[in-house]
């Protein structure tokens, strides 16, 4: 049976700038990361002046001892530091994106946002990237994992969003004394 023109059942190709394209968003990323590092320097100068210009550099005797300049110094230096990062984020759900540009080549651009505010708390699911047009299903939909270069921003705005950072004169200490 013959599908008609304008069916839902038909896949769209005829997409323009400001069309909307659902994202089914199932992305998973982990990372971690160790570092130590040691590092220990030594030095010493010693050095003394005996003449300058060809003039001797002798300046008297003080206890049966010449007064000349002279210059000595030593340094001993040692820094130990270890680090470590783990992070794990897990994002799934929906965002409405809008159809920014077409390229010449049929490709996509997407963009969309989503916001939640619960209490004062906002948060903003921001997703971009470029879609093929035959990946997109009839309904509109496409999976998270077809959208190339896809930039994902999880951003909380407000008073728990607040509590991850530190106060702005703990801030202002790490500054002016980082050690």
């Amino acid at each position: 049976m013959p599908v008609a023109a304008g069916s839902i059942y038909e896949p769209r190709h005829d997409w323009r700038v400001g069309d909307l394209v659902t994202i089914n968003i199932v992305t998973t990323s982990a990372a971690n990361n160790t570092d130590a590092t040691d590092l220990t320097r030594k030095g010493k100068i010693s050095d003394s002046m005996t003449n300058f210009m060809g003039i001797p550099m002798n300046f008297g005797q003080v206890n049966g001892g010449s007064i000349s300049p002279s210059i000595g110094a030593t340094s001993d230096q040692e820094f130990s530091g270890a680090g470590s990062a783990v992070a794990a984020n897990n994002i799934s759900g929906q965002v409405e994106a809008v159809i920014t540009n077409v390229d010449a080549n049929g490709t996509l651009a997407l963009a969309g946002r989503t916001n939640v505010n619960i209490n004062g708390n906002v948060v903003s699911l921001v997703v971009t990237g470029y879609a093929s047009p035959d990946d997109i299903a009839s309904n509109t939909t496409i999976s998270s994992n077809q959208v190339a270069d896809m930039n994902v921003q999880y951003v909380g705005n407000g008073p728990t969003a607040g509590a991850h950072q530190l106060p702005w004169l703990q801030r202002l200490l790490n500054v002016i004394a980082p050690f």
